[in-house]
């Protein structure tokens, strides 16, 4: 290989290098899925060999629950601001679920020391409450969502593992499948 074109070889590597890091900064994946920064004073002698395993065997239940939770955030919120606008949510989200985000969002105004969950009212919006807007707008869902019914399982076994994953539970092998098994449906069917 001559001088030059190893420069030039040399030179588009970096250059790729420079864009990978910059698509990492927007948010975007490219290096390994386990290439995270642990909390630095949280360490694995800390703690017994079987609550360290369990963390970390919970932590990919966890990794997939937040992303099919917000995925569904997400598919709601392009779905209704396509067809009704910026004011989707004050239109077509059902009063019971509107009264439950503004008491979670004026109990974190109490603490103001704290980061607020979200900037957004869909994300104050619980995984169970996700389902129930769509349900309420069936009209605008159901060319995607095969029926209510099907919706609501996926939801209903969503969340009773979502709930027992945050708050330090275990799952057996057969709940961590079918968590699986759940979200490869829903990223099928809104994906």
């Amino acid at each position: 290989m001559s001088e030059r074109r190893l420069k030039e070889f040399v030179f588009n590597a970096l250059l790729t290098q420079d864009s990978f890091s910059a698509l990492e900064n927007e948010g975007i994946s490219i290096t390994a899925s386990d290439d995270y920064s642990p909390i630095s004073r949280v360490v694995e002698n800390d703690f017994s060999p079987r609550i360290w395993h369990d963390a970390v065997t919970m932590s990919s239940v966890y990794t997939a629950l937040y992303c099919i939770e917000n995925t569904i955030r997400k598919f709601i919120v392009e779905r209704m601001s396509e067809r009704y606008g910026i004011d989707w949510w004050e239109e077509k989200v059902p009063k019971k679920i509107k009264d439950a985000v503004n008491s979670l969002k004026k109990q974190e105004e109490k603490n103001k020391y704290h980061s607020n969950r979200s900037a957004s009212e869909i994300g104050y919006t619980m995984l169970g409450n996700l389902g129930q807007i769509i349900i309420a707008n069936w009209d605008d869902f159901s060319d995607i969502i095969p029926n209510q019914a099907w919706l609501n399982s996926r939801m209903d076994d969503l969340e009773m593992s979502r709930n027992i994953i945050m708050h330090t539970g275990i799952l057996p092998v057969d709940e961590t499948e079918r968590i699986e098994s759940i979200v490869r449906d829903l990223l099928r069917q809104i994906g």
